[in-house]
């Protein structure tokens, strides 16, 4: 997807992005709360974290209630979701910054100790993706974690049908269109089986990787350097 489609595609959202969410994303509160369980517990260390594809804070502020001497570097492409970001966290100010980015291309620092990605990297490619692996354990810390909440796929077939009926039910049950949706997600997404997720971290380096929750088309993962 171009980076100008991807940027018109969540400027209209920056402001009803969550309300939308809900709508579209079975148990998204639930996700939140099994990320906020993976982040360390109660740590005095001065954390470094990256949100990566940051959008409105959602999960920076997760971070910065949990961990109170954490520093968060906000990435994101759309311009109006870094203005969400700060309006939102504006009682954070000073333990955060904002990265303007496409992180295919731009750098996004280094030196993290957590690497946050939430339902953003099904916008690569797969070839994309592999090489996005790789960067992410560069610029990891060592003993650092990538924390992953993707849009994946089943490696059965008749699972992923199943899997993608459920999805799309949920999605009419709260007045949504989903063959609007559907159409959206087959155009700008390349969901991923674990299997394949898997394989691609350990290729990159990772050392110790698990899947921590799961529910129909979404999976949250955790990798450690």
């Amino acid at each position: 997807m171009m980076t100008e489609q991807i940027i018109g595609h969540f400027a209209g959202q920056a402001n009803t992005y969550e309300n939308l969410m809900e709508r579209l994303v079975p148990q998204y509160k639930k996700q939140h709360e099994i990320i906020n369980e993976l982040l360390p517990e109660n740590s005095d260390e001065q954390l470094r974290i990256l949100d990566l594809g940051c959008g409105n804070g959602v999960l920076s502020e997760l971070v910065l209630k949990k961990l109170p001497n954490a520093y968060v570097v906000g990435f994101d492409l759309t311009p109006k979701m870094l203005e969400a970001y700060e309006e939102n966290l504006s009682a954070y100010r000073g333990r955060y910054e904002l990265m303007l980015g496409d992180y295919r291309f731009d750098s996004i620092g280094s030196n993290y100790d957590i690497v946050l990605a939430g339902l953003t990297l099904q916008h690569l490619t797969w070839g994309e993706r592999k090489d996005f692996y790789k960067l992410i354990y560069t610029i990891l810390n060592q003993n650092g974690s990538f924390i992953l909440n993707d849009i994946i796929i089943d490696e059965d077939w008749d699972t992923r049908k199943f899997q993608y009926s459920n999805w799309m039910q949920f999605i009419a049950a709260n007045g949504e269109d989903p063959e609007f949706w559907l159409d959206k997600h087959l155009t700008k997404d390349y969901p991923v089986t674990l299997e394949d997720h898997f394989q691609w971290l350990e290729q990159a380096g990772f050392a110790k990787m698990d899947c921590y929750w799961r529910f129909h088309n979404f999976a949250i993962t955790m990798a450690v350097k």
